[in-house]
């Protein structure tokens, strides 16, 4: 791990090998070290460290692993492996940048990356990858048998679990959730965590009667070790199976299940929040309006009684709950001043596609062909990189409509051929 260290201080120097060891001993001798063949000297890592502006240990312990080392790193993977709700920001910023063990240092980041996602802290993110994680990342990451002590390797792991999810990208993710598996105990939240990606990602490769699997296993288990703490987080994926398998009311019944068995749940209002996200987009794409509305305000009530920060947190969420009940129900007057409202406040990137979807739709009913497909064309590129297939479907059928009536034929052949494969794959 020392060569990898040094390799990513010489680029963010702007210097080369031979320049860094210049006087000091042949790039032969200094490879050798590097691979391991003979020690690094302290009298060569005093001078190293000068020209690389950091301490000797920072060079002498970058490949520790003893016994301390690695304790400290899975205390760390462990600790931030957990939901972010027992996640503070503080925490995050209390956790040092810079280890002189790449192990503690490299699990630290890949979790801190893990956070900053969950969390949309997109400037944080992007700032840890492009100034310490995507060199490692071109290191470590790609090769799926890359040698990392036992912490970072669990870490370098779910960074990937949740990578991949977050791109809808299933078939990798249960790749790396069955690897990870291999290095948890049963019983234990991560494991619990990992049979929660299980059942998402079965359930989302349409591998139904695996996700089912898992869920009466994982329940036995909750069962047999008193694990109640977790059985919202199991209802809640359940309903996501019984939703996936035509099982509309089953999904209802389930998601209550999960909020009558909040009482043993440690993140309470995290817990209810993804409840009310479910239930709300269960029946508004079911066409119960009203009690979807109902739901809305529920959820807005209890948002009154929080502080101002988390109330201006889920704004948008709560509007876009509103923008997708009215272009359900086509109130075309109510969409556009939700779409205002959401235009006027800071978004994430998901939430300003979803704006420009819901614009493409006003665009549409209107009949403003080439608004609609400005907008259109603005989101489309995001949602097919996310594979997001109801938002496909809709933009496809109007595209290659809206293309057709334009005289653009080509194009809207192309995209016919789309939807065509988007239906046939479901």
């Amino acid at each position: 791990m020392l060569k990898e260290r040094i390799d990513f201080l010489c680029k963010k120097k702007g210097i080369a090998r031979k320049e860094l060891v210049e006087g000091l001993v042949t790039t032969t001798h200094f490879a050798n070290i590097l691979a391991e063949r003979y020690p690094l000297a302290e009298d060569l890592a005093e001078h190293l460290a000068q020209r690389l502006q950091v301490t000797p240990s920072y060079l002498v312990n970058a490949a520790n692993s003893d016994k301390d080392t690695l304790e400290t790193a899975e205390r760390i993977f462990e600790e931030l492996s957990q939901s972010i709700s027992h996640i503070t920001e503080e925490r995050i910023h209390d956790l040092p940048d810079r280890h002189d063990s790449l192990t503690v240092e490299l699990t630290t980041a890949l979790m801190k990356a893990v956070y900053y996602q969950q969390v949309n802290d997109a400037v944080s993110h992007e700032y840890l990858h492009q100034n310490y994680l995507n060199f490692y990342l071109e290191k470590y990451g790609r090769p799926d048998d890359a040698e990392l002590p036992l912490p970072a390797k669990k870490a370098m792991l779910f960074y990937k679990i949740q990578f991949y999810r977050s791109k809808n990208r299933y078939h990798e993710a249960l790749s790396q959730v069955n690897r990870l598996s291999e290095h948890v105990q049963i019983g234990t939240d991560l494991w619990l965590t990992t049979q929660n990606f299980k059942m998402e990602a079965c359930i989302f490769l349409k591998q139904y009667d695996q996700a089912k699997q898992v869920f009466e296993g994982t329940m036995r288990q909750v069962y047999e070790d008193r694990l109640f703490h977790r059985l919202s987080d199991l209802y809640i994926a359940y309903s996501g199976y019984c939703y996936s398998m035509g099982l509309y009311q089953e999904a209802l019944v389930t998601l209550s299940m999960a909020e009558a068995h909040l009482v043993y749940a440690v993140n309470q209002g995290n817990m209810v929040s993804t409840i009310l996200n479910n239930r709300i987009i269960m029946l508004t794409m079911q066409g119960d309006h009203e009690k979807a509305e109902e739901e809305i305000n529920r959820f807005e009530g209890l948002l009154a009684r929080e502080v101002a920060e988390v109330r201006q947190q889920f704004r948008p969420v709560l509007l876009i709950y509103r923008c997708e009940l009215a272009l359900a129900q086509k109130q075309w007057g109510l969409l556009t001043r939700y779409i205002q409202e959401l235009k006027a406040i800071e978004l994430t990137t998901d939430q300003e596609m979803s704006v420009a979807y819901y614009q493409c739709q006003l665009a549409l009913a209107h009949g403003h062909h080439d608004e609609f497909m400005g907008h259109a064309l603005s989101c489309l590129p995001y949602y097919e990189s996310n594979h997001l297939t109801l938002r496909l479907e809709s933009l496809y059928e109007a595209l290659a409509a809206v293309s057709e009536e334009l005289r653009k034929y080509k194009e809207s052949a192309s995209y016919y051929k789309k939807l065509v494969y988007l239906l046939r794959s479901k």
